[in-house]
């Protein structure tokens, strides 16, 4: 009987351990964070990736209390075309990626807007004015994405292998042209744009006499190594700017535990934006010190009649965005808007 109560108590006591063990490795199962990937292509020593995109993982990744965690895969390692970083983040072959919006031609129409020359003077107050629409319902194309920031690169400005000290010595120049409206840009300068031209092969493009410059933000001109090939730069003519865009795959935004979703809510888009538009901004002054400092090349700035007589070229070009859209809403007119009321606060 005794023998028999002790196999009894011999059995609860091995039951109740096993219960508990299962217990404890589903605990620690559920415990185990989701991995997120998050891809550029990029170098690791653009300001993106070197300070921006860490500050955002590093900030989620402590909101969402073990839940979450983001791997960085900075300068191409996970996907180096720049025209494909779109499809890898719907395919589900990264999660979250960096996105030139120009390389899906059609596909995010309104953002084009930012591309028009002489409207923003920093990238700052361009990204928070696309932030701003988006979170207003004014942009498309988003379907099936989630959107964590927006970066407005530029102003775009004039960089070449040869001097340009008048607008006029720009004419029958083959700039490279990222779009159609940087294409009509170019053309009311009287050079000739060269579209097919991704940023990562500008630099060889001109050393190939492919191009003799192109329309590119300063603070770009090193991660793209142009700065290798183009001596020669006017960095007063503001000729538009244009989207960055970092998308996480929907699907896989919507299966992340509460916990994660929150904190990634917590630090996506005006908080992202504005960092990543800050930084863009400070990497714009650093390149162009660098640049004037190496004593190899010339930086230059168009008069204030050289630059009236640009904008009186350009004039008319925003004619077909200041108009009423479909939806009622004059976008040309509300991106104005919201850029005004940006500017009074900064």
């Amino acid at each position: 009987m005794k023998n028999g109560l002790k196999s009894n108590i011999s059995k609860i006591v091995m039951t109740v351990a096993v219960a508990m063990g299962v217990s404890m490795a589903g605990s620690a199962q559920a415990a185990e964070p989701t991995v997120l990937k998050f891809a550029s292509f990029v170098s690791p020593k653009s300001i993106n990736n070197r300070v921006s995109v860490p500050a955002f993982i590093k900030a989620v990744e402590e909101a969402s209390e073990g839940t979450l965690k983001i791997q960085h895969y900075p300068g191409g390692t996970l996907g180096s075309n720049p025209a494909t970083q779109l499809k890898l983040v719907e395919d589900g072959v990264v999660d979250i990626a960096e996105v030139v919006a120009a390389y899906t031609p059609g596909r995010f129409k309104e953002l084009e807007l930012f591309e028009l020359p002489f409207v923003f003077g920093n990238s700052l107050e361009a990204g928070l004015t696309a932030q701003q629409m988006y979170d207003k319902g004014h942009l498309s194309g988003f379907d099936k994405i989630e959107l964590m920031g927006i970066i407005e690169v530029g102003p775009y400005t004039l960089h070449a292998n040869q001097p340009m000290k008048t607008p006029e010595d720009v004419a029958g120049m083959k700039i490279r042209a990222g779009g159609p409206t940087q294409v009509e840009i170019v053309k009311r300068l009287g050079a000739v744009p060269i579209g097919g031209v991704s940023a990562t092969k500008i630099a060889e493009n001109i050393s190939r006499r492919v191009l003799d410059g192109a329309l590119m933000d300063d603070g770009n001109l090193i991660n793209f190594r142009i700065s290798d090939a183009a001596k020669y730069h006017v960095i007063n003519v503001p000729l538009g700017n244009v989207t960055v865009l970092f998308p996480m795959n929907k699907e896989k935004y919507e299966s992340l535990p509460e916990k994660a979703k929150a904190a990634l809510d917590k630090y996506r888009g005006a908080w992202f934006t504005n960092l990543l538009n800050t930084n863009l901004d400070k990497q714009i002054a650093e390149s162009r010190e660098k640049l004037s400092k190496d004593g190899k090349h010339e930086i230059g700035m168009w008069s204030e009649e050289q630059l009236a007589s640009v904008k009186e070229k350009m004039s008319g070009i925003e004619e077909g965005w200041n108009v009423k859209s479909d939806a009622g809403v004059n976008l040309y007119q509300e991106m104005l808007s919201i850029r005004d009321t940006i500017r009074a606060k900064n």
